[in-house]
């Protein structure tokens, strides 16, 4: 069952293509992490001229919780609502405060629905004009605030569209730098391409940050550098991409050395299951890199037979 004021394209065929109407769907609990991750979408959405979709999943409390008269549903409805309709409130006042002349003015709708929140990805995505979900990072501490919540992970493995995970204390600027990692073992250009199409919105550089595993280079690992580096000068239509080899012979290390080391706003990964690059994902290395839980960061799922064009 849903509520909200929103009507998207419900029963379209599924394509990850350039669209003329552009969404970001934001999903919240109402929380102050995720009020600055709507914040952050907003910002966002200005700057790629999109519009805001405010989304919320609620539960309502079995008998067996409650006692014998159940949850409402008809109140937790209503009272979803009215935050959603608080949330819209803020935002715009935001926009209207802030603005400049002549900058994008999203249209914010909101909508909700019953359930786990993980449950309800693919109708959202139903909706082809959604090209992003933002969600803020959930954890009780530090450590945990990075990509530890059940319900983020629930959604990283639902989504078929771009995630960018905010964390509660990152600033809300322009982004100058985005890192995607990768292990050039895949054919990433796809998603390199679809990330220039963002990194344009704001003039930010693309820095291609390779692990290599391989100590010293093999002759056939420097020539897969050299190839991947050939193909992405020919294939991606962007002049501010730089690669960068990270030489260690754990990945997980060498990426928390980049985190560590240089300096940039949004760290990018796809995520493919059981690859070394999940270390984003797991406890242990959650907490290596919990003084870091101010980058955002954008995960493209895997596989998908096409990624969005921002």
């Amino acid at each position: 069952m849903k509520c909200g004021n929103y009507s998207g394209s419900q029963h379209a065929s599924k394509l990850f293509i350039a669209v003329d109407m552009k969404t970001i769907a934001v999903l919240t609990d109402f929380s102050s992490r995720a009020e600055h991750a709507a914040l952050f979408a907003l910002f966002l959405a200005q700057k790629i001229k999109a519009d805001v979709l405010l989304y919320n999943a609620f539960q309502v409390p079995s008998l067996e919780s409650v006692g014998h008269h159940g949850g409402d549903y008809g109140e937790i409805k209503k009272s979803t609502d009215n935050k959603l309709s608080t949330l819209r409130g803020n935002l715009e006042a935001e926009i209207e405060n802030k603005s400049l002349p002549a900058t994008w003015l999203p249209s914010i709708s909101y909508l909700c629905e019953e359930g786990e929140i993980a449950n309800h990805i693919a109708e959202l995505e139903e909706d082809d004009n959604i090209i992003l979900i933002v969600l803020a990072t959930h954890g009780i501490d530090k450590a945990q605030a990075f990509m530890m919540g059940d319900n983020c992970l629930q959604v990283i493995d639902s989504a078929t569209v771009p995630l960018l995970i905010i964390p509660e204390n990152c600033a809300i600027k322009n982004i100058e730098k985005f890192a995607f990692a990768t292990d050039i073992v895949h054919n990433d250009m796809d998603y390199i391409q679809s990330l220039a199409s963002l990194a344009k919105q704001f003039s930010a550089e693309i820095l291609i940050a390779n692990v290599n595993p391989h100590l010293p280079l093999t002759l056939e690992y420097s020539n897969a550098i050299n190839a991947f580096k050939k193909e992405v000068t020919s294939k991606i239509n962007y002049n501010q991409v730089y690669y960068r080899n990270i030489p260690n012979d754990n990945v997980k290390k060498g990426l928390n050395w980049l985190i560590e080391n240089i300096k940039f706003d949004v760290l990018v990964m796809v995520h493919r299951k059981g690859d070394p690059f999940e270390f984003s994902f797991k406890p242990s290395i959650t907490k290596k890199i919990a003084d870091h839980v101010y980058i955002p960061l954008m995960v493209y799922p895997y596989p998908v037979s096409l990624v969005p064009s921002f």
